[in-house]
């Protein structure tokens, strides 16, 4: 390699080599382990801007600032500016896989993110999620009895144990069968409330501005993450993901609150 024959040469040399790596860490970010919608709405565009942050600035700014032609113990400076950047990086690679969602629970009626840190907190293994369905993350229904009392002593559980409802994975369902009708039920009546406020409906022709489907291609499910709320649209037969509708619809989900569920719907 031409060796540099000033700092700035040096410096964007690091930065190129530095670009090629973020644009893979990039890839990986944005179609593994945040796929849409979730690099917008959970996480992933904080974690991509770590990334860029120690390897598009940090590594590239300290080799401009120590880079001199012919400097005694040059290449021991430029060796130590490498392990740096090498080990911040990889501390920002290990937070954003971390944080990344390995499930999306639906939880009596929205979706929530879980993700492996909140899996591994609590105690839980996450690679057992691949049992219940092919898509990453993994799109799973929890079991709440439907019985009053059975939900309350439930959610009292919860309350005790201080674990989120949604983190009690050995009442994870498969979304078929008796659930998958509930969804659908639930998807027709927030459908009609999306046509019938007028911010929400705004958002929904939006949507059907790139998508003219029908809407009982699709179900419409509020979704509940860290950086916003928003309704995720999925193909009703394979539960892919077509779309997001940027839209709150907390109110209506308050207006529609089963009994009981209060205490957790504050810890939620």
């Amino acid at each position: 390699m031409h060796k540099p024959t000033n700092r700035w040469q040096a410096f964007l040399i690091h930065l190129g080599i530095s670009l090629v790596i973020f644009l893979v860490l990039a890839w990986i970010i944005v179609e593994i382990w945040y796929p849409f919608p979730f690099f917008q709405y959970d996480g992933g565009w904080q974690g991509i801007r770590i990334v860029a942050g120690v390897d598009l600035v940090l590594g590239p700014l300290l080799t401009l600032i120590v880079y001199k032609p012919g400097k005694k113990h040059l290449k021991l400076d430029l060796a130590v500016i490498a392990l740096i950047q090498a080990a911040a990086l990889a501390w920002g690679i290990w937070i954003t896989w971390y944080e990344r969602p390995v499930a999306v629970v639906y939880t009596i009626d929205h979706f929530t993110p879980v993700t492996a840190g909140e899996m591994l907190d609590h105690g839980r293994d996450f690679r057992s999620l691949a049992d219940f369905d092919t898509h990453r993350p993994v799109y799973v229904a929890l079991d709440v009895p439907d019985d009053f009392d059975a939900r309350q002593r439930l959610l009292q559980q919860s309350v005790r144990s201080g674990v989120p409802l949604y983190l009690f994975t050995e009442r994870y369902r498969r979304i078929d069968g008796e659930m998958k009708t509930h969804m659908i039920r639930e998807s027709e009546d927030l459908y009609t409330y999306l046509q019938t406020d007028p911010e929400a409906r705004q958002a929904l022709e939006a949507f059907y501005r790139i998508r003219a489907e029908l809407p009982n291609r699709y179900l419409f499910v509020p979704l509940h993450s860290r950086y916003g709320r928003s309704v995720l649209v999925l193909e009703r037969d394979t539960l892919d993901t077509v779309g997001a509708i940027d839209v709150d619809v907390t109110p209506y989900l308050k207006r529609r609150k089963p009994r009981g569920l209060e205490k957790f719907r504050k810890s939620a």
